[in-house]
């Protein structure tokens, strides 16, 4: 028979030896719950930019990108891209909306009877429409790095709220900016005229 005398000295070892296995285990467990499969999955993509290659209504939020040149075929008292959504964000990559200068005809109109807000125009240059870009009912609108040229106006606010025009080009219309006097906040410090034959911006009454 064999016996197994545990002397003190050995009790001392498991006594010391005990707590860091211990430890040990509980690093390798924590180690498998961080490195766990579904940690490791990638962020969700962000949608990709709807393609615009034609008039057209926008309706839903989003970012849209031109990519052609497009609107000459737009008729009477009609408009080529009309938003009448929030959160819409319109990137012309240098692309023209090139009108046929038609009376009641506008290049781009921001409006919905129930208001629109958070919209943004970049990039892009609107010609030869009766109004080249036109808000109505709308809040927190930016217009930048774009050209409105050859139109009567080269852009109109109706009822329009925090709208912010900057290095845009505003030139060679009747005239440059119309905002109405219900419009509030209407920055166009950073706007650039040139040659607008009546005014380069102005106050008035009006409705489309």
């Amino acid at each position: 028979m064999v016996s197994i005398d545990v002397s003190s000295s050995g009790r001392k070892y498991l006594l010391i030896i005990a707590p860091l296995i211990l430890l040990v285990a509980l690093t390798v467990a924590v180690d498998f719950v961080e490195l766990s499969p579904g940690d490791d999955q990638p962020e969700p993509k962000a949608p990709d930019p709807t393609a615009l290659d034609h008039c057209r209504t926008i309706s839903s939020p989003g970012e849209y990108v031109l990519t052609d040149d497009f609107g000459g075929a737009t008729g009477l008292a009609s408009s080529c891209l009309v938003i009448n959504s929030s959160d819409v964000r319109i990137n012309g990559s240098g692309h023209t909306l090139l009108g046929r200068g038609v009376t009641d005809s506008t290049g781009i109109v921001v409006d919905n009877e129930s208001g629109v807000s958070n919209v943004t125009i970049h990039s892009v240059r609107v010609e030869r429409w009766n109004r080249a870009i036109h808000l109505r009912n709308a809040s927190d609108v930016t217009i930048r790095n774009a050209s409105t040229v050859r139109s009567a106006t080269g852009i109109t606010v109706w009822n329009g709220t925090d709208v912010t025009v900057k290095n845009t080009w505003i030139s060679r219309n009747l005239f440059g900016v119309v905002a109405d006097n219900r419009s509030e906040r209407v920055n166009l410090t950073a706007a650039r005229y040139g040659d607008n034959s009546a005014a380069n911006s102005t106050r008035g009454t009006g409705e489309v």
